[in-house]
């Protein structure tokens, strides 16, 4: 493990982003930049925990409006070689400190599988936290070994975001928060995508599942996901509850009214009887079986979302877009206002 920023030094370093003069984003103002921190030029992420800087290519190009030569200027915090406990704990070390000094992120989040400008995000998750600003915005990122901090030129990377609301599949993933603060005038957030197709849901739920635990870890957030399914004969009960902070544990609820259904034995798909192994979380549905607690490096999303999928097929749920919400106050965590994109749900109407 290679500490490139910790404490005071973390903070300072954020404040002097934060406080920066990027001269629109131009060549010449982020040489100097770059020159009064001591870093080298780079225009390209390397093993070393230097900083380095993203110029506007091809992807970038699009949404960068206002002509910027750069979209990002990348600092490791931490380089961590162990698994994705170990980064989700530095990320949560990092976020504390810059929490205690500019107090709670106004937008926060994990990015999914897609990240800004269409890049992949790192393999461990992708958390985020922002500290949104005009012209510029101080991101604190998952990197690929790592947490980074990041200062970005706050249009462009909207921009991209907003234009994801083309309803295509996959058009985005994972979670984005914002608190109802001054910061966040003017933020926009993009339309859901939603889908029939079992195995395109079935693919969204895998990749939101097996990076979920690391990413509310790293935030120091806990999640509270009741969903509701429109099994045949009923009103939609909630039967499955998402437990998720420092582990993840989903609990099932088979107690449907009669008539509910064909169903099919939950612990023939895998489920876990409570009355034979109790949960591990709390959760506040019914709950007559469970999936087991998971922790960052022990999830297989792919398992987990076949278990779901399957149950709800089982119980004769007909579609994924049409039958399936949140639960009442869901998109509420922590004072941030959530929309839950790789679930592709929203509450309950």
């Amino acid at each position: 493990m290679t500490v490139v920023l910790e404490g005071e030094r973390l903070v300072e370093t954020a404040r002097g982003l934060r406080e920066a003069d990027t001269g629109g984003w131009r060549e010449s103002a982020l040489r100097a930049l770059v020159s009064s921190f001591g870093w080298r030029w780079r225009q390209a992420a390397g093993d070393a925990g230097e900083a380095w800087l993203r110029p506007t290519g091809r992807y970038e190009s699009p949404f960068a409006h206002n002509g910027e030569e750069f979209v990002g200027l990348h600092v490791p915090v931490e380089l961590v070689e162990g698994g994705a406990a170990a980064k989700a704990e530095s990320f949560r070390r990092a976020a504390e400190a810059l929490t205690e000094a500019f107090g709670r992120a106004s937008v926060m989040g994990a990015y999914g599988g897609l990240g800004p400008f269409y890049e992949s995000t790192p393999r461990w998750g992708s958390p985020f936290l922002r500290w949104r600003g005009k012209p510029d915005t101080l991101e604190l990122r998952a990197g690929e070994r790592g947490p980074e901090l990041l200062l970005q030129p706050t249009d462009p990377v909207e921009n991209w975001f907003w234009r994801q609301g083309h309803g295509e599949d996959f058009a985005l993933g994972g979670f984005f928060g914002s608190l109802p603060v001054p910061a966040n005038g003017g933020l926009g957030f993009p339309g859901y995508w939603r889908t029939d197709d079992w195995d395109v849901y079935t693919t969204a739920l895998s990749d939101f599942l097996g990076s979920l635990p690391a990413a509310t870890s790293a935030l120091g957030i806990e999640l509270d996901l009741g969903i509701h399914a429109k099994v045949p004969g009923t009103y939609g009960p909630v039967v499955f509850h998402i437990s998720s902070g420092e582990r993840l544990e989903i609990a099932h609820s088979t107690q449907e009214p009669a008539g509910a259904g064909s169903g099919t034995d939950p612990a023939s798909l895998g489920w876990i009887p409570e009355a034979t192994t109790p949960a591990e979380l709390s959760h506040w549905i019914d709950w007559t079986h469970h999936s087991g607690a998971f922790g960052p490096d022990d999830i297989d999303g792919r398992e987990l979302a076949r278990l779901l999928v399957d149950t709800l097929r089982g119980l004769g749920v007909a579609s994924p877009k049409e039958d399936l919400s949140l639960s009442d106050h869901a998109q509420t965590v922590d004072g941030y206002r959530v929309d839950f994109y790789g679930l592709t749900l929203r509450e309950n109407p």
